[in-house]
């Protein structure tokens, strides 16, 4: 039986974690404004679980601060009434790419604080994938962005923990 549900983007849909109580929900591109355009289905599922990964394409595509913050909120209201337990990764860096990376750092503690609120967990998987610049460790990711099997197999040792 199916518990826990994935939620978020290419970083999860590419995930090639696999567990008999772990739907894949991730889906390539998806913003925060994309995922509250399709959270309502994923009630369907019945899963008491849902781990949220999701935001960095919405720096990428040029979001304010607040508006991902606002439909982080969106999302966590519909979250609320449909899961029992809900958790929420930072977002990770990218690879060399500063401006960018400051930006998520502000946005994960905009999360955190929402989660907080809302008391969900918050994980902050963010400095587990970070050098010394604070970017993405060029080993965790394919082409900057998406992780490679290395990196896959960090965060998957740390979701393997909130099954």
């Amino acid at each position: 039986m199916k518990t826990t549900i994935l939620l978020g983007d290419s970083i999860t849909e590419l995930n090639p974690f696999k567990h008999d109580k772990v739907i894949n929900l991730g889906v390539y591109g998806n913003t925060t404004m994309d995922i509250t355009s399709r959270i309502n289905g994923i009630s369907e599922f019945n899963c008491k679980k849902v781990i949220l990964k999701v935001g960095i394409n919405d720096i990428l595509k040029g979001f304010s601060l607040k508006k991902s913050s606002e439909y982080y909120g969106k999302i966590f209201h519909t979250l609320r009434q449909h899961f029992k337990k809900i958790i929420v990764l930072s977002i990770l860096p990218i690879e060399d790419r500063s401006k960018i990376n400051m930006k998520v750092r502000k946005l994960n503690r905009i999360i955190e604080e929402n989660a907080k609120i809302n008391n969900f967990n918050f994980i902050d998987l963010h400095y587990l994938f970070c050098d010394e610049k604070l970017n993405l460790k060029s080993e965790y990711s394919i082409d900057g962005i998406h992780l490679s099997p290395k990196g896959y197999e960090i965060l998957n040792r740390e979701i393997i923990k909130l099954i």
